[in-house]
């Protein structure tokens, strides 16, 4: 078994930090940016492997499944949301203006008039006299509340797709052939065979001359 930093889930999770790193930059998802990522993802994959090796560790094919699952998981779902977030901060993420001083502005007036509203209506059953000083606070952080809210959705989808490697991880570690993990550590095969039962016993000879 690998070393925790080399396991699964935590590569994709540095990975992950490694592309987040530039996509703020991006104008938009294309072909190109993609085979950049998956270039620097390979360099970071090298790097890995030369230093598992450097512990003692040789296992090519372990890190034949993980170049696999990046591949297959983590890159295409990688890809997906940080699409969709691209698109959502060019829109702004749907808030008027981009959330500008004039629109913050427009906001805070909101607010006001509708705490106002809310205090004056008798069946709302908010009677404080400051609740419109609150909303007119309030009114201008929308924009900062609305583009959190994104934000935090987005790096949920990252922790998921990082979960989602831990199950890969624990598949990789549980089905692996015992003659595979031998090889890694640089232990010979028979070594983890136990000798032949018949051959085990001092006596086994002289039991064979008696009876004969």
């Amino acid at each position: 078994m690998v070393p925790e930093k080399y396991r699964l889930a935590t590569v994709g999770r540095f990975l992950l930090d490694a592309f987040e790193r530039r996509r703020p930059a991006l104008a938009q998802w294309t072909p190109e940016v993609e085979a950049a990522l998956r270039h620097e993802a390979e360099e970071e994959l090298v790097q890995m492997e030369h230093q598992l090796k450097e512990l003692g560790v040789d296992d090519s094919k372990y890190w034949h499944r993980v170049r696999a699952v990046i591949e297959d998981i983590l890159l295409p779902r990688y890809a997906a949301v940080a699409k969709e977030e691209i698109a959502l901060a060019k829109r702004d993420y749907g808030i008027w203006r981009g959330g500008d001083l004039v629109a913050r502005g427009v906001f805070a007036v909101a607010g006001l008039v509708l705490g106002i509203f809310v205090v004056e209506m008798p069946y709302i059953p908010v009677y404080e006299k400051w609740f419109p000083a609150l909303l007119l606070v309030g009114g201008p952080m929308f924009p900062d509340a609305a583009m959190w809210w994104y934000r935090r959705r987005f790096q949920k989808k990252l922790d998921a797709i990082v979960r989602d490697l831990a199950k890969a991880s624990d598949s990789l570690d549980t089905y692996r052939p015992l003659s595979e993990l031998q090889e890694s550590l640089g232990m010979s095969a028979d070594l983890a065979e136990a000798p032949p039962l018949g051959d085990s016993s001092p006596d086994s000879g002289n039991a064979t001359k008696v009876r004969s």
